[in-house]
């Protein structure tokens, strides 16, 4: 590996203890993902947002969750003050879902915030530095995807064995042999560590 890639590895790294940077990145990736399994009230009311008015049938479908979910979801949003619901011209049987004053309020708020936060996370970069970055980054995780660099980096870590991150559970943990017997250490804090 060359100087220059480790030196790109150190700035993503610096890059990912930004805990703001990363935490609207991620919540970004989930929230726009329109094919991922969250099914909240906020995902409700994006859609309701985007194709008001909307039955309990249209959401059913749209979201792919059970009737009495959708059904749920709505009365939680409704208590809120959020949506309403109205009976249809067409058929006073079928209630028409849609956002209250408060609800269009909320979701325009929440992209004008979205929007402020973007622009601050990216202020010291030009227009021309975006648009390049975002090429440089395209180019990057296409590459990264097609060429399984996930199975490249569990090979290098499994090489380091307890020295490197394991994964187990949730997420990566980092024991770095603390506690492992094959290293005869405690980890930090227990009752053994004074031995």
């Amino acid at each position: 590996m060359t100087q220059d890639n480790q030196e790109l590895l150190r700035l993503f790294g610096r890059l990912f203890r930004q805990r703001g940077f990363v935490q609207s990145a991620v919540w970004n990736l989930r929230t726009a993902n329109q094919d991922n399994e969250e099914r909240g009230q906020l995902r409700l009311l994006r859609l309701i947002a985007e194709r008001q008015p909307l039955t309990n049938s249209e959401i059913v479908e749209a979201l792919d969750i059970r009737p009495s979910s959708a059904s749920a979801l709505v009365a939680k949003l409704e208590a809120s003050g959020l949506v309403k619901r109205e009976p249809s011209t067409d058929d006073g049987r079928v209630m028409l879902i849609s956002l209250t004053d408060d609800g269009q309020a909320f979701i325009a708020s929440a992209r004008g915030e979205k929007d402020k936060l973007a622009d601050t996370l990216f202020a010291d970069l030009s227009a021309d530095e975006q648009a390049q970055l975002t090429t440089l980054l395209r180019k990057l995780v296409t590459s990264l995807e097609a060429n399984d660099a996930d199975g490249a980096a569990d090979d290098y870590f499994k090489q380091l064995g307890p020295f490197g991150p394991h994964r187990g559970g949730r997420g990566h943990r980092f024991h770095h042999g603390w506690g492992d017997p094959r290293f005869n250490r405690p980890f930090p804090g227990s009752d053994d560590e004074d031995r």
